[in-house]
C-alpha cells in the first residue's frame, strides 16, 4: 500500500506542479492573481476531451496538445482584454477573474452537462507494471516522467535563455527592468501564454485519473494557491516542491487520515506561514 500511496502521490503532484508552475510565474512576474487560472484548468481538459466525445478516440497526444493550445489562447485573450488594464489592482482582479470562473464554469455545464467525464489513457502508457508486489498505474509512472520533463525543460528555460534572464530581473525588479528598454509587456503576454497552457495541459492530462467536471475550477486553485504559499512565488523549483509536498500529503492523507485529508494540506500551509512567510524556496525582493 505504501508504494502506490507514494506513487499516487507524486503523480498527482505533477499534475498540482504544471497548473501552480504557471499560477506562481503569473503573479510573480506580472501581479496578477488569476484565480481564473482554475477555470484554465478546466478548459484544457474539456478542450481535449472534445476530440473523444466528438468520436476521434485515440488521439492522446493530439488532444494534449489542444487542451494546451485552447487553454493558452483563452488566457492571452481575457490578459489581452482584461487583465492588462490591471495592473496592481488586486481587488479588481480578484472579482474578475472569480467572475470568469462562474461564467465559464456554467458555459461549460451547459455545453458538455453536469456528469463527470473520464479520459482514456493512451495505449503505450495503459495497464499495470508490477513494482516491490504493487501493482502500479502505468499511466500514473508516465505523468511522473512527464512532470519531471517539464520541469526540467521549464527550469533550463528560467535560468538559461534570454527570456528566462527578463523573467527573473522583472521578478526582482519590474520597473528596472522597464527602464532598460526591454518590451515587458511582450514578455508577460508570453508568459501569461505558457501558464494558461500549463493549467490546460494539467487539465486534459488528469482526465484519465481525476476526470472532468463543471465544478473542478475552484478545487484545483484552492490546491495550486496551496502550493505557492509552501513552495514560494514565481520560481520552478518551488512550485516544484510545494506541488510534492501537497500531493504527497493528500494522497497518504486519504489513505490513513481520509476525514481530515482536506484539513493536513492547510495545517501544512499554516505552519509555512508562521515559520517561512515566504515560502520553502521563496526569495525576498
Amino acid at each position: 500500500m505504501f508504494i502506490g500511496t507514494l506513487v499516487n502521490g507524486i503523480a498527482y503532484g505533477m499534475i498540482l506542479f504544471l497548473i501552480a508552475c504557471g499560477f506562481s510565474l503569473i503573479f510573480g512576474v506580472m501581479g496578477i492573481l488569476n484565480l481564473a487560472h482554475g477555470a484554465l484548468y478546466m478548459l484544457g481538459a474539456y478542450f481535449g476531451l472534445t476530440l473523444a466525445i466528438l468520436g476521434y478516440k485515440g488521439y492522446f497526444l493530439l488532444a494534449a496538445l489542444i487542451g494546451a493550445l485552447g487553454a493558452g489562447l483563452m488566457g492571452i485573450f481575457w490578459e489581452r482584454i482584461f487583465l492588462s488594464r490591471l495592473y496592481r489592482q488586486l481587488p479588481e482582479q480578484v472579482l474578475l477573474t472569480l467572475g470568469l470562473i462562474y461564467i465559464f464554469s456554467n458555459l461549460v455545464l451547459w455545453v458538455y452537462g453536469p456528469m463527470a467525464k473520464m479520459g482514456t489513457p493512451p495505449s503505450f502508457a495503459s495497464g499495470f507494471v508490477r513494482i516491490f508486489g504493487t501493482l502500479i498505474s502505468t499511466y500514473r509512472l508516465f505523468l511522473i516522467v512527464i512532470g519531471i520533463f517539464v520541469a526540467i525543460g521549464m527550469y533550463l528555460f528560467q535560468e538559461k535563455t534570454r527570456y528566462g534572464a527578463i523573467i527573473r530581473a522583472g521578478l526582482t525588479d519590474k520597473e528596472m527592468t522597464i527602464a532598460l528598454g526591454i518590451n515587458y509587456r511582450l514578455v508577460s503576454s508570453l508568459v501569461f501564454f505558457l501558464g494558461a497552457s500549463m493549467a490546460g495541459f494539467a487539465g486534459f492530462l488528469g482526465t484519465p485519473i481525476i476526470g472532468a467536471l463543471p465544478t473542478m475550477s475552484f478545487d484545483i486553485l484552492l490546491l495550486a494557491v496551496a502550493v505557492m504559499v509552501i513552495g514560494g512565488i514565481g520560481y520552478i523549483e518551488g512550485a516544484l516542491l510545494g506541488a510534492m509536498m501537497i500531493g504527497l500529503i493528500d494522497s497518504f492523507g486519504k489513505v490513513y487520515f481520509p476525514d481530515f485529508a482536506m484539513f493536513t494540506i492547510y495545517v501544512a500551509m499554516i505552519i509555512i506561514l508562521l515559520v517561512r512567510p515566504i515560502g520553502l524556496l521563496g526569495r525576498s525582493r
